[in-house]
C-alpha cells in the first residue's frame, strides 16, 4: 500500500525535515506575497474551500462565491482572511503620502528597517493593537 507524503517526511532525519519545513515556510510566504485574489490566498496557505467554509460557519458554495465576487463587506473580508490566519489592515494614505490609521480597524504596522526580513514586504509590529 502506498505511503502519503507525511509518512514519507516523518521518517526522514530530524534536520532533514527542518530543512523541509523551512522551505515549504519560504514557499508559502512567496505565495501570499504574490497573491492577487483571494483564491490566491487560501491555496498558498494550504486550505481548501470546505475546511474555510467549515470555520466560517457556511457552506462551501459560499466560499467558492465570496472568492468570485469584486465587491464585499469589509468584515467579510476580515473574517475570511481571519479563517486563513491572516491580518486585514486598513489605512488611509493622504495626498502627500501621509499614512492615518482609522480607529475602527486594525492599525496600520510599519516597517522596521532595522529588522531581518524574510522577505521585501516583511511587516513588523511599531504601533500598538486598538482592536478591531
Amino acid at each position: 500500500m502506498g505511503r502519503n507524503l507525511d509518512e514519507v517526511i516523518n521518517n526522514l532525519p530530524p534536520d532533514r525535515q527542518a530543512r523541509i519545513a523551512l522551505l515549504a515556510e519560504k514557499k508559502m510566504d512567496d505565495m501570499i506575497a504574490h497573491a492577487a485574489t483571494l483564491t490566491d490566498f487560501r491555496k498558498a496557505v494550504g486550505k481548501t474551500q470546505v475546511e474555510v467554509a467549515k470555520e466560517l460557519g457556511i457552506k462551501q458554495n459560499a466560499v467558492s462565491q465570496l472568492e468570485k465576487r469584486s465587491d464585499t463587506y469589509v468584515s467579510t473580508l476580515r473574517r475570511f482572511l481571519q479563517s486563513l490566519g491572516l491580518t486585514l489592515e486598513l489605512s488611509v494614505i493622504s495626498k502627500n503620502g501621509t499614512r492615518i490609521s482609522l480607529p475602527n480597524f486594525h492599525p496600520w504596522e510599519e516597517v522596521d528597517s532595522n529588522a531581518p526580513a524574510s522577505g521585501p514586504d516583511k511587516v513588523v509590529k511599531t504601533t500598538s493593537k486598538s482592536g478591531g
